[in-house]
């Protein structure tokens, strides 16, 4: 086979390679390959330069790929993006507390994914660059389906395309403008600007890929400098309380030395003063207030200072019952709040009216109201059961009882009113976005991804709720059961982390101090959410469709 000599320039180099007869067929493949590396372990937790990566040209390196098949361009865009989700979705494929059922559910939803990525290749050209009304369309379907994934049973907010833009402060900032599917339009654009720039690298489209590609870093870089210089010296001391028990331990390792490991992980930030603590979800067996616990005995048994408790011992926190008192996990939930004169998040089980919630509580120091927040998203056949033929399947793993979805956002007034949300729904943009228009000025999510240890779920669980501070501009704690557990200022940056020497998080116990800076501000994202970018995606593929009926009637 003879190749003709290219001179060493990247457009020459691109045509000569695509003339070769066998070598057309290996840079296609090396093409897929190295985009489905870029984008695949292109995310902030993996790496933040392979996110810097698939956010300028990860993407752009596949439809390049692409540009060189005239066939099967569906099947081959769908395979792509499915193999991208086997890695970026790797932590579902953890079968040690859902089973082995969750590898059905773990392919179902890559296969899902890569069948609406498929799409996009439908609209792209056979040939030459894309005209930037085209880009605008691509752009724009794809926002709308990642989207439109949020209403979809509970909801599946994983994986938007626009965290790789937040590998970094200052490219996340944008966010505060245009929301995490914001990002994922400037993403697709980009991206497909720079196809333009590698088949055809004119002036212009540099110019025009270049213009963009520094959209958000500029727009960031301002962002933060304005902000930086507003902030004031308000601190508000946190305690995180992080368990570290898994699903399993929390039956096996007695109440009381869970108690008794909470007093003590407390004790050593006893003259910090403290504003607010916080433990992770489910952070206790048995439900808020059921009296359970023999109050003589438990007391015997920790041995720990917790201030004058007989003044608790009564209703709803305490039942006598033969002479004998008991009492339940939120009487010592609020021991703790008057002893340490602060307030206490806690994630425990509800029940009322015969039905369960997941639920987080809030108890302020001496005083008898207690705000409860029901979590809304439910996991389906965790937490819910979506429909009945499946109930002899979750039977199997022990699974018969259910939670009710809670019906509206609740703020929970001290200090400062914060807005609570519980596990996954620190994953969805407009449902934290309802706390911050209510007023919320900080942000507490209690969290317990213990039910797919040593995956990467923690990571990009926390890369969700970095987002969402930004998005509203609100600083953010978190407390987890098994990880991460952390502290966020408004601006999306890590101001404490609970970790060893080593890096390593998830099976670390004890309390993380965190003096959180309580500065927060409006966002263009709290006033419209995600309105405006599905408004913005809407009137592009408009734009795109009449301008085609257009051309259609002029030919």
């Amino acid at each position: 086979m003879l190749i003709k000599p290219c001179p060493y320039r990247w457009p020459s180099l691109y045509r000569c390679l695509s003339n070769a007869e066998t070598g057309s067929g290996i840079m296609t493949f090396l093409f897929f390959l190295l985009s489905w590396a870029l984008v695949a372990w292109g995310q902030p937790h993996i790496s933040p330069f392979f996110s810097l990566l698939a956010s300028s040209v990860g993407f752009a390196l596949f439809w390049l790929g692409l540009s060189r098949l005239k066939q099967r361009r569906y099947i081959w865009a769908s395979l792509w993006f499915f193999a991208v989700q086997l890695v970026q979705l790797s932590w579902l494929a953890t079968p040690a507390y859902q089973g082995t059922y969750i590898f059905f559910v773990y392919g179902g939803i890559a296969l899902w994914l890569g069948a609406e990525f498929g799409i996009l290749a439908l609209f792209f050209p056979k040939k030459g660059p894309l005209r930037f009304r085209a880009i605008l369309g691509i752009a724009a379907l794809w926002t709308l389906l990642e989207w439109s994934r949020l209403f979809i049973l509970c909801g599946f907010a994983w994986n938007p395309v626009g965290l790789a833009l937040t590998g970094f402060p200052i490219s996340t900032q944008l966010a505060s403008v245009v929301g995490v599917f914001g990002l994922s339009f400037i993403v697709m654009v980009v991206n497909l600007l720079a196809y333009n720039v590698m088949v055809m690298p004119k002036k212009r489209a540099i110019s025009l890929y270049g213009g963009c590609l520094l959209l958000p870093y500029l727009f960031g870089f301002g962002h933060l400098q304005f902000h930086e210089g507003r902030k004031g010296d308000t601190s508000y001391n946190v305690a995180l309380v992080q368990t570290a028990l898994l699903p399993d331990e929390k039956g096996k390792v007695h109440p009381y030395l869970q108690w008794n490991a909470i007093f003590t992980y407390l004790e050593e930030h006893r003259a910090k003063d403290l504003d607010l603590i916080v433990l992770p979800e489910y952070a206790l067996p048995f439900s808020s207030h059921t009296p359970v616990y023999p109050f003589e005995e438990m007391k015997a048994f920790v041995k720990k200072e917790l201030g004058d408790l007989p003044p608790l011992l009564k209703e709803p926190l305490a039942e006598e019952m033969e002479g004998k008192w008991y009492v339940s996990n939120a009487f010592w939930t609020q021991a703790i709040a008057n002893f340490y004169g602060a307030e206490v998040v806690i994630g425990l089980d509800a029940t009322q009216g015969g039905e369960s919630y997941n639920a987080a509580f809030h108890f302020t120091p001496n005083k008898e109201k207690v705000t409860r927040y029901d979590k809304r998203v439910l996991l389906p056949l965790a937490e819910y059961l979506p429909f009945n033929f499946l109930r002899p399947l979750v039977a199997r793993y022990g699974i018969s009882n259910f939670f009710t979805h809670g019906k509206e956002v609740k703020l929970a007034e001290g200090k400062e009113l914060m807005s609570l949300s519980v596990c996954y729904e620190e994953c969805f943009p407009h449902i934290m976005r309802e706390g911050r228009k209510q007023g919320a000025k900080l942000f507490v999510n209690v969290t317990n991804d213990g039910w797919y240890p040593a995956s990467r779920l923690p990571q990009q669980h926390f890369i969700h709720g970095r987002v969402r501070a930004v998005e509203n501009g609100v600083p953010l704690v978190r407390a987890c059961n098994t990880g991460i557990t952390a502290g966020v200022d408004s601006l999306g940056r890590t101001t404490a982390r609970f970790e060893n020497g080593e890096g390593k998080f998830e099976f670390e116990r004890g309390a993380l101090f965190v003096p959180i800076d309580l500065y927060s501000f409006s966002t263009l994202y709290t006033f419209w959410g995600d309105a405006f970018i599905v408004f913005i995606s809407l009137g592009c593929l408009l734009f795109l469709r009449l301008a085609q009926n257009r051309e259609s009637g002029l030919s």
